[in-house]
């Protein structure tokens, strides 16, 4: 007879495969339109997004509004968009899930109680990202923001209170094990995870990378911690905006605020921007070993991200001097080390890439803007640095 273990595996052999065939089905086609439809359905739109998140498997793009509005459009189709109030205050995380069907949102803001009278909900949420129903909310009275990521291992999510991590099991609805704590460490502000290697990185706002293993047990999971580096020691504005691991888990990109560029661009840069000056970095994760510092024109930055899947970050913030500051979004090419400069008609634009078009959209105050990858007529390159 066929054991536990051997029943077990033939169910995730079962799970994989028909995942497999939904993300082929979903992959049939992004309607190639699509782009120039969210363009005009955003036109003079007078709400400002400020979080942006495209999944290849599902063909999905999500966006979070200043109001806590979620919206999520199918990219295979031109005329389908749900909309949900996702929380009282900004949407300004998002998460996929795309084994379950699923995304994740945080806010801006924790959760909120004045004496019974004012309830504001903005722990983390997870909605079907098809029907946009919510599946799950967290209403913790203590719950603080901080990011959320999907893991290596199906079913389990990594929702952040600050400097808590806590682990969703998306099967059971419920937070599972027992949260890594990172007392004095900062507030978890990225994640990212290598399903090859199994490895999960996470960043701090006082500049720690956390290196970690998530194990499902009987119980539930348990997180296990394999390392601890603070590229720039730890401090108060060390942000690491992003994290991202290459290479089968063997290398690391952080983008991350910069004390000492920060203060060699002071008198260059109004009061509003200082502070907000960043490196961004490829590491060797077996020395710590700093492998390539990447060039920007940006001369603040206050977002980073990226595609799953694709070696591009995706910088917003502002260029320029003391006479002039504009908003601008800055694609950077992490394998050439070449990166692309795009307008944007805010300080605080924000962009998403969807890879199987070679497109980006930069969202903007009063709209949006398609952008096509190395298009040398909508953008300005800018040679690597070393």
């Amino acid at each position: 007879m066929e054991d536990r273990a051997g029943r077990g595996k033939r169910r995730r052999t079962i799970h994989h495969a028909a995942w497999l065939l939904l993300a082929l089905a979903a992959c049939a086609g992004i309607d190639k339109e699509f782009t120039q439809a969210f363009v005009d359905a955003n036109r003079r739109l007078d709400e400002d997004a400020w979080a942006a998140a495209y999944s290849p498997e599902m063909e999905l793009l999500a966006v979070g509004r200043d109001s806590g509005r979620l919206e999520l459009w199918d990219a295979r189709r031109t005329d389908a968009r749900i909309a949900v109030q996702a929380h009282a205050l900004r949407t300004q995380g998002l998460a996929f899930g795309p084994r379950d069907g699923i995304v994740i949102t945080h806010s801006a803001s924790g959760n909120v109680r004045f004496d019974d009278i004012v309830e504001l909900e903005n722990g983390p949420k997870v909605w079907d990202a098809r029907s946009g129903e919510l599946l799950a909310a967290f209403r913790e009275d203590d719950w603080q923001p901080g990011a959320v990521s999907a893991t290596p291992v199906p079913g389990l999510y990594l929702l952040a209170s600050y400097d808590q991590l806590h682990i969703y099991d998306h099967a059971r609805r419920a937070l599972v094990g027992a949260p890594l704590v990172l007392q004095g460490d900062g507030g978890i502000t990225s994640i990212d995870w290598d399903a090859a290697s199994g490895l999960i990185a996470a960043g701090t706002d006082k500049g720690l990378v956390v290196l970690m293993k998530l194990h499902r047990e009987a119980e539930g999971a348990r997180l296990e911690v394999l390392d601890r580096h603070a590229p720039q020691g730890l401090g108060p504005r060390n942000d690491l905006l992003a994290v991202m691991l290459l290479d089968g888990g063997t290398k690391l990109v952080t983008v991350q605020y910069s004390p000492a560029r920060a203060q060699a661009m002071a008198d260059g840069i109004p009061a509003l921007y200082r502070g907000l000056q960043h490196e961004t970095v490829r590491w060797d994760l077996a020395t710590w070993k700093r492998e390539h510092a990447y060039g920007s024109q940006l001369a603040g930055v206050h977002q980073a991200g990226f595609t799953r899947g694709e070696d591009w970050l995706v910088l917003a913030g502002v260029a320029g001097g003391t006479a002039k500051i504009e908003g601008k979004i800055e694609l950077v090419d992490l394998r050439s080390g070449v990166s692309w400069l795009y307008k944007a008609n805010t300080s605080h634009a924000t962009a998403v890439l969807l890879p199987s078009l070679r497109e980006g959209l930069i969202l903007q105050s009063g709209g949006a803007t398609r952008i096509k990858y190395l298009d040398q007529g909508e953008a300005v390159p800018w040679a690597p640095r070393r």
